[in-house]
């Protein structure tokens, strides 16, 4: 049952979103460490956000899963769990993700609503419109301002902060562009509105290239407000080249969201938080 639920969860898959949070507490710290505690307690609550997240994605999904060859061996689609045990699993994580709210701080607390909107909407938003790529891109811009409040406990945001949320913004809605190109007949065929069922492959990797090279134009100005020393600018080249080769068509689709777009993403996590090193 414990892997049952990790499998349908994808815990695991929090590990690539934790550099961005270190950023967001990074920047919060004013340049220092914060306390592993505190640390903790933010990875306790993007832990217990994203099974919530994940598990209504997978409820609200179940029959277009159904439908797709890809994905028709999920949890739910094939029967081996429950939608009422879905549902368990979804408001455990929620009541994770509240619990820590409330240990990190007021402001924590207060706020604790605005992640759930994108992370409970997102999905739907594919039965709508193309733009729904955009949707998973604010879920995880929202990460690293939430890491910064449970540093600071205030909401006397910075440039920077904003820079890098704009930053974690483009580079995943561009690299959920990229991975909606292995379902565009299935899409198609189950009137599913994502870029590239829409577009085209062609015009929605023009459209993806845009939207990077705004991440990338982000990375590059992160790095002149923290006057950023060479390691900084080692990682940025690396997450350019990264960015670069998610548009390799020899490249198959699936690798180059991943690893490719995850070291696209860690190493723009990685600029600010290396700072003037």
């Amino acid at each position: 049952m414990i892997q049952k639920i990790l499998r349908f969860t994808k815990i695991e898959h929090t590990a690539f979103s934790l550099p961005l949070l270190f950023a967001g507490a990074f920047i919060g710290a004013d340049g220092n460490f914060p306390s592993v505690s505190l640390l903790f307690l933010i990875i306790i609550a993007a832990v217990g956000a994203r099974i919530f997240g994940m598990a209504l994605n997978r409820i609200f999904d179940r029959k277009i899963d159904a439908q797709n060859p890809r994905t028709a061996s999920r949890e739910l689609p094939n029967r081996v769990m429950s939608v009422k045990a879905a549902l368990t699993i979804a408001f455990t994580g929620l009541g994770v993700y509240v619990a820590a709210c409330i240990i990190l701080n007021g402001w924590c607390l207060i706020l604790s609503w605005v992640p759930l909107i994108p992370l409970a909407g997102y999905s739907l938003l594919k039965r709508f419109t193309p733009l729904c790529h955009f949707g998973i891109g604010l879920c995880l811009a929202i990460a690293p301002i939430g890491a910064f409040v449970a540093v600071t406990g205030h909401l006397r945001f910075t440039a920077e902060l904003f820079l890098f949320a704009f930053f974690v913004f483009c580079w995943m809605s561009g690299a959920d562009i990229i991975y909606a190109l292995l379902d565009v007949e299935s899409d198609r065929k189950n009137g599913i509105y994502s870029l590239p069922a829409n577009q085209g492959a062609y015009r929605a990797q023009k459209t993806a290239a845009v939207v990077h090279t705004l991440a990338v134009i982000c990375m590059v100005i992160i790095l002149a407000l923290t006057n950023g020393g060479i390691c900084a600018w080692i990682t940025a080249i690396t997450g350019i080249i990264a960015f670069i080769l998610m548009y390799i068509p020899m490249i198959p689709v699936m690798t180059r969201f991943f690893p490719i777009s995850s070291l696209a993403g860690i190493a723009g996590a990685m600029v600010p938080i290396l700072g003037n090193w």
